[in-house]
């Protein structure tokens, strides 16, 4: 019971500092630039960059094996298919359904991508920056510590509720079940490649997905829903793939960061 609470806290504290962190430091970004309203994604990616180095800096310092602990390692390139495929389909598909389906707005959320003035800016923070630093923080950090006592399979439902809750912010109840199901595909990732390359790649490629319905929303709407229920399918079948593998494999033995001290 000691280790299942210390686990816990440990991802709890892990999830603060992050939520924290970003705040102070996206706060003082906009108290200090006054067009900051037009560069929001900017700076929120920017903020998370900065949070990532000191993260980096202080393992650095305690002298942790990143490479070995929290699975930066390089793998062959038919491990990113399925979480990558998983990802995207799904992405796709939740999206193509929140903008043809008549959901009320108030449950869809979000912030409007008119805030950010400059292309490149956007781009280079949702697809690159809030990839990478949130699967380190949500899969490479807090997953390791969860699994020191609690199971592989518990630790990836919390991890995913974690970064759930953290899209809360963006508002609407979909945002956040769409993160929780992301998040477990990405936690899936993690865990069965044994590495978190994967899992940035497979978040990048969710990010992406979500601008899918920008290019279907001129089909008609039985399209749209057709074609939205394929790429569920697709998600589906690579997910099942996915834990197959892990079947097959033997067990919670095979994954990354087990017992890391």
């Amino acid at each position: 019971m000691k280790s299942h609470l210390k686990a816990m806290g440990s991802s709890l504290l892990i999830t603060l500092s992050f939520v924290l962190g970003i705040g102070i430091l996206s706060s003082a970004a906009m108290m200090a630039f006054k067009s900051s309203a037009k560069h929001v994604a900017f700076i929120s990616g920017m903020a998370q960059a900065i949070y990532l180095l000191l993260v980096l800096l202080l393992l650095r310092i305690k002298k942790i094996d990143l490479k070995n602990t929290y699975g930066l390692t390089a793998v062959p390139v038919k491990k990113y298919l399925l979480p990558v495929a998983a990802a995207f389909c799904f992405s796709a598909f939740s999206n193509i359904l929140q903008a043809t389906a008549p959901i009320p707005p108030e449950l869809i959320g979000g912030m409007s991508d008119d805030m950010e003035k400059s292309m490149i800016a956007f781009i280079l923070s949702v697809f690159i920056i809030a990839p990478v630093v949130e699967e380190f923080v949500f899969r490479a950090l807090i997953m390791t510590a969860l699994r020191k006592g609690i199971s592989t399979t518990v630790s990836i439902f919390i991890s995913a509720l974690l970064f759930a809750l953290i899209h809360s912010m963006a508002g609407g109840i979909l945002i956040v079940v769409h993160a929780f199901l992301g998040g477990l595909i990405f936690a899936l990732s993690y865990v069965k490649t044994k590495s978190l390359f994967p899992a940035i790649i497979a978040h990048i490629f969710g990010n992406i997905g979500g601008y899918v319905p920008a290019v279907t929303g001129s089909l008609p709407a039985a399209a749209q829903y057709g074609l939205a229920a394929g790429l569920g399918l697709i998600s589906v079948i690579c997910c099942a793939g996915l834990l197959r593998k892990h079947t097959a494999s033997g067990g919670s033995a095979d994954f990354v960061g087990t017992n890391n001290s």
